[in-house]
């Protein structure tokens, strides 16, 4: 009788094992999936700067800053999803609170990148410094400020001197509140405001929700599916198991991705199925395996950390040192790359790791300091840039 109970003992202990691995988790000291998106996320910043600085500094060609852009929108959508299913649990959680962060996480670096922006090509133009780049009239860059370039309706403005990549950030942040407002509304809160925001900020998240080719007005179908994404790997069940067949997977998907892919048209909605597999097949691998060491780990999140003010700053750097430098060279198009990555260290260490200070300023400013998120939810959270992915992403 007392034999009999140990299989079953072992069964219920093995259904508990089992359960642990089937819930998603960003803690590292569980999986690797958090380093995993930390990695993408380096990787996404360095594309862009790295391409930019072949292109700008005639020493190649590459749309390879394309492809960069198309994975901060991944990561975007994927985090966005994350810190929504995470945080609105709690009833005290709501789009006004969402609001804040999301404009701390991406002002606290967007502003002083603007004004550095603004700056420079202020003092370019008084000393006669040639930088060919947009408009950079006041209207061109209040508009800028209050994120309206490129947005389709009358208020709409250029991008601003050398800030011509910025739009995306611009579509990012109209993302962000229109999905955010539609989720609060779904989830019943504060219904009115949710309804005012979504249709503010519903014209530029639909205008890129067209696959017009050649242009990438199909960005928010790709966010979309980064957002769908989080879903259905956090309803997957054994993590271990799923893995030799999502290895498999991730190598045919990116595989298939790499031939099928037209360099300078990034953009088609054709191009996505597969980049978007090969994503969701990594992060399911990611959250069945602890490989990573811990300093490697650690090395990743640094170059992660300043990945949103590499994108935001690096252009105008590079354009500051070729007009210095005219000759083309692979020397200068390198240094520029040095440059840029370590000036956008010091600018995240100055402005954008500053985030969360913000968004507490604010919601003391505004009487929603007692209202904390848990201090797990805090850790848990991982924010792109860009995310904010932005671009990217959160």
């Amino acid at each position: 009788m007392f034999c009999s109970r140990r299989p079953i003992a072992k069964l219920i202990l093995s259904q508990q094992c089992k359960g642990r691995d089937s819930v998603f988790s960003l803690d590292r000291s569980k999986n690797d999936t958090s380093v995993t998106l930390d990695l993408l996320r380096a990787m996404a910043a360095q594309m862009v700067c790295v391409g930019h600085a072949m292109n700008f500094g005639r020493t190649g060609y590459t749309f390879v800053p394309n492809d960069g852009v198309l994975l901060f929108f991944i990561l975007s959508g994927f985090l966005i999803a994350y810190t929504l299913d995470t945080k609105s649990g709690l009833e005290s959680y709501g789009l006004i609170d969402f609001g804040i962060e999301r404009v701390a996480r991406i002002y606290t670096a967007y502003l002083p990148a603007l004004l550095l922006i603004g700056a420079v090509t202020v003092l370019a133009e008084r000393y006669g410094i040639e930088m060919r780049g947009d408009p950079t009239n006041l209207r061109t860059y209040l508009g800028n400020l209050v994120m309206l370039q490129n947005v389709p309706c009358c208020w709409r403005v250029s991008t601003f001197g050398t800030a011509g990549h910025l739009t995306s950030v611009a579509v990012e942040f109209h993302i962000y509140f229109f999905v955010g407002a539609i989720y609060f509304l779904l989830r019943r809160k504060n219904m009115v405001l949710c309804f005012l925001v979504a249709v503010l900020f519903s014209t530029m998240p639909l205008a890129y929700f067209a696959g017009i080719a050649q242009s990438d007005h199909a960005l928010f179908v790709l966010w979309l599916l980064g957002f769908a994404s989080y879903f259905t790997v956090r309803s997957m069940s054994g993590y271990r198991e799923c893995a030799p067949f999502f290895v498999f997977a991730f190598l045919v998907c990116l595989i298939v991705w790499i031939r099928q892919r037209t360099p300078g048209d990034d953009w088609n909605i054709r191009q996505y199925p597969m980049l978007i597999f090969s994503f969701f097949s990594i992060v399911v691998v990611s959250q069945a395996v602890r490989l990573i060491p811990e300093r490697l780990g650690k090395l990743i999140t640094l170059v992660a950390d300043y990945s949103f003010s590499l994108f935001l700053i690096h252009l105008t750097i590079l354009r500051v040192i070729y007009a210095l430098f005219p000759q083309a060279s692979v020397a200068r198009t390198l240094i520029g790359i040095v440059v840029s990555n370590v000036l956008a260290i010091v600018f995240a260490f100055v402005f954008e790791r500053r985030y969360r200070q913000v968004a507490s300023a604010i919601k003391v400013l505004l009487g929603r300091s007692g209202k904390r998120i848990s201090s797990k939810l805090d850790h848990d959270a991982v924010d792109t840039g860009r995310q904010d992915a932005v671009t990217g992403i959160s």
